[in-house]
């Protein structure tokens, strides 16, 4: 009993080892984008999830040139956009996304109050 209680135990954490890697955005849809999202947040640590969501915020602006790009579009004016982002991460895993964020014009940042 032992041996199947430590096979199951290495088996999931493996399984969340591997999540960050094999895990690949569906973009085809806000939905899928966003579970996608929400399924990769979970099972990041904090550091990971402010990173990740700043990496979305920055791939969401990404092409964005003026203020006048998000006046004359009300969907940018969102928190956060999963068509856009969807549109930009799908097919892609969490490391390609916070690569693609660094290629990006837009850096955000967060400061506190």
């Amino acid at each position: 009993m032992k041996h199947i209680v430590f096979a199951f135990f290495i088996t999931l954490v493996a399984g969340c080892a591997s999540t960050k890697s094999d895990y690949v955005f569906d973009g085809s849809t806000v939905e899928s984008t966003k579970q996608g999202v929400s399924d990769v947040t979970k099972r990041l640590k904090p550091s990971e999830q402010l990173a990740f969501l700043k990496a979305l915020m920055a791939i969401q602006f990404s092409d964005v040139r003026s203020v006048y790009d998000i006046l004359d579009d009300p969907t940018m004016t969102d928190e956060m956009n999963y068509f856009i982002i969807g549109k930009k991460i799908d097919g892609l895993n969490y490391y390609e996304v916070l690569e693609l964020a660094k290629s990006s014009p837009t850096k955000v940042s967060v400061s506190s109050k």
